[in-house]
């Protein structure tokens, strides 16, 4: 014989079971949305002569800090192209990248998340000064490995150098 009301029984259990689902999932959601979406970003390792080139930043985040030049890639971009765009504007070398590492820098109370693609490789051309004159870059530097400890590095870069210094 069937049990109609242990069947109607377990449809309500269901029902409650599946309002709650909902109702966490759309919390979630909810919650989610306050997060500063993950950013994309490019660097890039410039050496000569056993030397880094770093850029010192006039914007947040990490004013007045030095880091690997670099920036956003834009929406459709390949980062190939973004790092290329970026060490063009930055600097004013043309770059032939290789691709070195990704890395995520997540710095919660800045709410700044970014997956970080660095490419290393050739360059040529006159470092310019043209967007120190812009107030887009305050400074351009060649720096040793020895002589980072003495500066202040965003980000993560002082770690990526290193990583970088450590494969050669």
């Amino acid at each position: 014989m069937i049990d109609f009301k242990k069947i109607e029984e377990s449809e309500r259990n269901f029902k409650e079971e599946l309002d709650t689902f909902r109702k966490q999932y759309s919390q979630e959601k909810e919650d989610h949305r306050n997060v500063r979406e993950w950013q994309k970003t490019v660097g890039a390792i410039l050496v000569e002569r056993g030397r880094v080139l770093l850029i010192k930043r006039v914007h947040e985040p990490f004013r007045g800090t030095w880091t690997l030049p670099g920036g956003h890639i834009n929406e459709g971009e390949k980062d190939v192209v973004a790092i290329k765009r970026e060490v063009k504007e930055e600097t004013g070398l043309d770059f032939q990248p290789e691709y070195f590492g990704s890395y995520e820098e997540a710095f919660e109370e800045m709410g700044y998340f970014a997956y970080f693609s660095v490419f290393y490789g050739d360059f040529e051309g006159e470092i310019h000064k043209k967007k120190l004159d812009e107030g887009e870059v305050a400074d351009i530097a060649w720096y040793r490995p020895d002589e980072l400890a003495d500066i202040k590095i965003g980000y993560e870069h002082r770690k990526i150098i290193e990583e970088y210094f450590n494969s050669q």
